[in-house]
């Protein structure tokens, strides 16, 4: 039976884990999880399985945008893969398996991909806000990929047409990083990759050929 209180519990371990949403099940062991939910809109944290808030058409248009444009950079420079929700990703020492919308790994991190999971911290995430996932996708989920070693963090709110990019210090915290004065965000993990946030807030996001076209001026520029 499915309880759809709002719950929230912390533990400490060895941060701060917030477990918030409509529960699904409790006490459930993480091997559990993968076999009996895979494919679902749902994530575990210490034992809970909730429930994710649905999406809507402009969130989907972003996620569907970045699949294509990191696809298009990655085979054009150093390869890797793109993969997204319902792919979690398991970290090492937080006690939670998230599905973020869009997960990026570069070569070195590819044999992390074990059939319906990534083990260990991708090489780039990025969650796209909806209205039910404001305080999990602001404050949990960058805890807890801060704490689980995600190199950047990127962030959008399509409602506030806001951007947020976090890129991870050597201790090991999360800085925040601004576009430069022309609006471009610089990646640090994906060299050369030089991101003009603007476009993002369009009504038509960029079609695939245009895609492709700014790909080659991200590497024409670098060079």
């Amino acid at each position: 039976m499915i309880d759809t209180a709002e719950v929230t519990e912390v533990v400490e371990i060895p941060g701060t884990v917030r477990i918030a949403g409509k529960i699904l099940a409790r006490n459930v062991s993480y091997d559990d999880f993968m076999n009996g939910y895979e494919g679902m809109h749902v994530e575990w944290v210490n034992g809970v399985v909730i429930q994710m808030p649905s999406i809507d058409e402009r969130h989907d248009a972003l996620v569907a945008f970045f699949r294509m444009l990191f696809s298009a950079f990655l085979e054009l420079t150093s390869g890797g893969r793109t993969v997204g929700d319902p792919m979690v990703m398991k970290l090492a020492n937080v006690p939670s398996s998230r599905a973020p919308d869009v997960q990026v790994l570069l070569p070195d991190r590819v044999q992390q991909l074990k059939k319906n999971q990534v083990i260990g911290p991708a090489s780039l995430v990025i969650e796209v806000v909806s209205p039910g996932s404001q305080r999990q996708d602001r404050e949990d989920k960058k805890r807890e990929y801060e704490l689980g070693g995600v190199p950047e963090y990127w962030l959008f709110d399509p409602a506030k047409n806001e951007p947020i990019f976090y890129q991870l210090s050597n201790d090991g915290l999360y800085q925040e990083v601004k576009p430069d004065a022309n609006g471009v965000y610089h990646s640090r993990v994906l060299a050369r990759f030089a991101l003009p946030v603007a476009l993002l807030w369009r009504e038509e996001l960029p079609t695939f050929g245009e895609i492709g076209r700014l790909v080659e001026t991200m590497l024409k520029d670098a060079e």
